[in-house]
């Protein structure tokens, strides 16, 4: 019993850690970050509609400044934030998960997004309704914005007490 509680105590350490980390490397104040950042915002207007849900993305941000991967445990030397909004014009409630989408560029595609630094929280969309939010992707493979040419996202969503999937797909998105 006791081991268990010293256990909890020592992952919570060890989450507390990431998150600062996260926080330190976000905003700029850690004194190892990398001293040449540039960042890229583009501008998008893509609407999709599938099985009653619309999708849309207004921004999508290209980012060379290091960032720390809670996936990867480690920095990583850059980011692409999208900015989404989802609308349920269905019957039924949605449950949908673009946070753990994937996201492929130009030069690599990254599994899930970052959940420290996205502000895409919610899951579940009522009937009427619509939730928004960032997504941060870390990227591994990026020496400078104008390296990412594109950018292709997709992820799951559910109507109601279904349980197969609807799979969002933007295709190419051309960042110019």
């Amino acid at each position: 019993m006791i081991a268990s509680i010293v256990g909890i105590f020592i992952a919570f350490k060890s989450l507390n850690d990431v998150s600062n980390s996260v926080i330190n490397y976000s905003s700029g104040t850690n004194s190892s970050e990398n001293s040449q950042t540039e960042s890229k915002v583009y501008d998008v207007n893509l609407k999709q509609t599938e099985n009653q849900i619309e999708s849309k993305i207004t921004k999508i941000k290209v980012e060379k400044k290091e960032i720390y991967s809670t996936l990867d445990g480690k920095d990583l030397p850059g980011s692409v934030t999208v900015s989404l909004e989802i609308k349920n014009n269905g019957e039924k409630t949605i449950t949908t998960y673009p946070n753990q989408g994937e996201l492929t560029t130009t030069k690599e595609t990254v599994n899930g997004g970052e959940t420290l630094l996205s502000t895409f929280d919610d899951s579940k969309i009522e009937k009427g309704k619509s939730i928004s939010g960032e997504i941060v992707f870390p990227l591994s493979k990026i020496e400078k914005v104008s390296d990412i040419k594109w950018v292709e996202l997709s992820w799951l969503s559910y109507v109601g007490e279904e349980t197969t999937p609807i799979t969002f797909d933007t295709g190419k998105i051309n960042l110019k």
